[in-house]
């Protein structure tokens, strides 16, 4: 699998249709890896109708006062292209060599975002990393 702006290739025309309608409370982590000092936000309870890792960030968004990019790419899936707008980030979402990826319970996601399913007291890292 090819990992790029932080999402796995999970979109296939062949793929069941996913039931994310299920309300689910999880915290959420996100990290700039990038940033000196305040470089992490962290949501305890987040809640959402939208139950998929992507739909968690997208809850957050008011709550954290940052705003959420994301273009669908043809062969990767869901990109998260910036989550911006929070403190003084400035020009972090720039960088070279730096990607958003997720993590659901430590463990890195094989599917595109908005395809991970999220189940209660899950926990969500968002993190704008050089590290494969």
């Amino acid at each position: 699998m090819l990992a790029i702006g932080g999402i796995f290739y999970g979109l296939n025309s062949n793929e069941e249709e996913l039931d994310t309608s299920t309300i689910v409370t999880a915290k959420l982590v996100i990290t700039f890896g990038n940033l000196d000092g305040n470089s992490t936000m962290t949501f305890d309870y987040v809640t959402t109708s939208e139950s998929t890792v992507y739909g968690l960030l997208l809850a957050a968004q008011t709550q954290g006062n940052y705003s959420v990019t994301a273009t669908t790419h043809y062969e990767w899936g869901l990109f998260i292209e910036s989550i911006a707008t929070w403190g003084n980030c400035g020009g972090c979402q720039n960088e070279d060599g730096y990607w958003w990826t997720y993590f659901i319970n430590d463990e890195s996601g094989q599917v595109a975002a908005n395809r991970q399913i999220v189940n209660n007291e899950d926990t969500i890292e968002w993190a704008y990393t050089n590290e494969y």
